[in-house]
């Protein structure tokens, strides 16, 4: 072997994939932590009325719930009724998103696939009808968290464990997250309509 030859020269070593979403973000513990999504669940089951009470009365938005936090009223598939949920939420490229670690499984993702055209949202003190798209293309999805990181690092580092200096989208795995995620962005409905 001739020492010289470039040709045997190593290569640097590449830095390894993370996957996404790292332990300990919000949403791993509600994927793969089976007591604490069974503990997050009932406190949602407890408070979530309280919370609702409270949005649509007006209290909880001047309090500042509305910068993170959204009513989401749907009509109930089984019940006709309205449903409210709030449920949190992150503007990306001036739109509005909610992540679903509960999947296809949560009652509102249910209501709303059954009732499309049926969807409001309460934003602060704003209300409005919305047109919900769940998100359902892989490089949709990828380009949403993508652009979620470079608009919002540290609600990306809250939801999915992205840290901002450490990560890179280069070696990024977001497979875990676009395979169980439930996206829905929500777009205002045309005055037209």
């Amino acid at each position: 072997m001739n020492p010289m030859d470039d040709t045997t020269a190593a290569t640097p070593p590449q830095p390894s994939s993370r996957v996404f979403p790292t332990p300990g973000s919000n949403l791993y513990r509600i994927l793969f932590d089976p007591a604490f999504k069974q503990s997050f669940h009932d406190r949602l089951k407890t408070y979530n009325p309280f919370i609702v009470a409270l949005y649509r009365v007006g209290l909880l938005p001047l309090f500042g719930a509305g910068r993170s936090i959204m009513l989401l009223t749907t009509k109930g598939r089984k019940s006709g009724k309205d449903r409210h949920f709030p449920v949190g939420y992150f503007r990306i490229g001036g739109a509005l998103y909610v992540f679903s670690a509960w999947g296809k499984a949560a009652g509102w993702y249910k209501n709303l696939v059954a009732y499309p055209n049926d969807v409001r949202l309460q934003l602060g003190m704003r209300k409005s009808a919305v047109r919900a798209q769940v998100l359902e293309d892989p490089a949709e999805k990828q380009r949403t968290l993508e652009q979620l990181i470079a608009e919002s690092p540290q609600a990306a580092n809250n939801l999915f464990g992205w840290q901002p200096g450490r990560d890179s989208l280069e070696h990024a795995d977001f497979s875990p997250l676009i395979q169980q995620v439930v996206i829905v962005r929500f777009s205002e409905e045309s005055q037209g309509k």
